[in-house]
């Protein structure tokens, strides 16, 4: 089949661009002028597969501010946490969460954080609490959540921001003037738009979504990798079970001394072990059966860990609930069967590709080098 079609819509960190190019096709949206981009769009849908909005950035350590610490707030500190994201806030009178640093005024909050989270009720004291003195506070490199409601936010205020370039994005659930976006938001690549659906899972509205918290999550490998997926879904209050080929000592988390007991006591299996002569294919037709027709395959680890043919029969069947891929069996191609399954989430193999993972891996490349010319131990010696 042809290479995997990608549409770049801004420009991206070098080294995952070159590693994208040689694995995929790649359209590469900014180079069109800006008023022919929907005849480019057209032009190429066909071909498309894959979306890559703009370069990433991580968000693991970032400086967290939320604006209300109700259930709502609490819920977004307790997932920023398991990323490592130290927690500031805002509200009318200090909470007794001592690790969280409070602060008496919203500007200081912003002019504190990387990322500001607005999740307070609205009332009128409220109405407009992100004003341009807010967002200036927050910056050209800061990144305005709202999952509240819209009047929280002076949308006019925020445009002209992101246009200016004083914020650098935006991920918005809700708008003033529902159902209607601004039209400027539409054509601006550092802005995610949902339509207000921020709680509509099956849990609590008709099929829209499957709720994540409280899922049962088995990891396949509990290394470095595993260990900090566990740490986040924890966060999501969900069971962690693991299959390692010893148990290891961790005791929140439950052992299966084998992956069919493991899978079929999961409703998200997780794959992020090391791939050799053991774990080739460690995902099999008995493994998939045992996690069933609601169960989630995600591979983060290597493709051959999962056997891709059986894999793609499963879900064609109904007897995979779904699957989330950062890796294939074939590098660069995918099986043609699995583009078109809308119960799957398809990544060319970029689970690593924020400008700080790639900056720390460069780095430790150096490391390694520098040490072995200092005739020093290596700072990751395999062999």
């Amino acid at each position: 089949m042809d290479s995997l079609g990608v549409l770049l819509v801004a420009p991206m960190n070098a080294y995952l661009e070159q590693e994208l190019d040689r694995r995929c096709r790649l359209f590469r949206l900014w180079e069109s002028p800006a008023d022919r981009r929907d005849d480019y769009l057209r032009a190429h849908a066909s071909s498309i597969r894959a979306v890559v909005p703009y370069a990433l950035q991580g968000f693991s350590g970032k400086r967290v501010g939320i604006l209300g610490l109700g259930r709502i707030g609490l819920a977004v500190a307790k997932r920023a946490e398991a990323f490592d994201c130290p927690i500031s806030y805002h509200s009318r009178s200090e909470k007794p969460f001592p690790k969280y640093k409070f602060y008496p005024n919203v500007v200081d909050l912003a002019a504190n954080c990387d990322v500001l989270v607005v999740a307070c009720s609205l009332n009128p004291e409220t109405r407009h609490i992100v004003n341009r003195k807010v967002i200036d506070a927050l910056g050209p490199e800061g990144v305005l959540i709202n999952i509240a409601r819209g009047a929280h936010v002076d949308e006019p205020e925020l445009i002209s921001a992101l246009l200016e370039k004083r914020l650098g994005g935006a991920g918005l659930d809700v708008f003033e003037d529902e159902p209607f976006a601004p039209e400027q938001l539409f054509e601006l690549d550092n802005v995610v738009l949902v339509p207000h659906v921020g709680s509509d899972t099956e849990e609590t509205c008709w099929a829209m979504a499957d709720l994540f918290s409280g899922k049962r999550v088995g990891i396949i490998g509990l290394g470095r990798i595993g260990l900090a997926v566990a740490k986040r879904v924890e966060a999501f209050d969900c069971p962690v079970n693991y299959y390692q080929r010893t148990k290891q000592d961790h005791p929140g988390y439950t052992y299966y001394p084998s992956v069919v007991e493991l899978a079929a006591s999961s409703d998200v299996l997780v794959v992020a072990c090391p791939l050799n002569e053991h774990t080739r294919h460690i995902v099999n037709r008995e493994v998939m059966e045992a996690l069933g027709p609601r169960g989630v395959l995600i591979n983060i680890g290597r493709g051959p860990h999962v056997d891709e043919a059986a894999m793609v029969a499963a879900l064609a069947d109904g007897r995979l609930g779904g699957a989330g891929l950062d890796v294939f069996e074939d590098e660069p191609n995918v099986p043609e069967a699995l583009l078109g399954m809308d119960n799957v989430v398809l990544v060319p193999h970029v689970g690593s590709a924020t400008h700080e993972t790639r900056t720390a891996m460069a780095d430790l490349v150096l490391g390694n080098l520098e040490a072995h010319v200092a005739g020093k131990p290596l700072l990751t010696q395999v062999v």
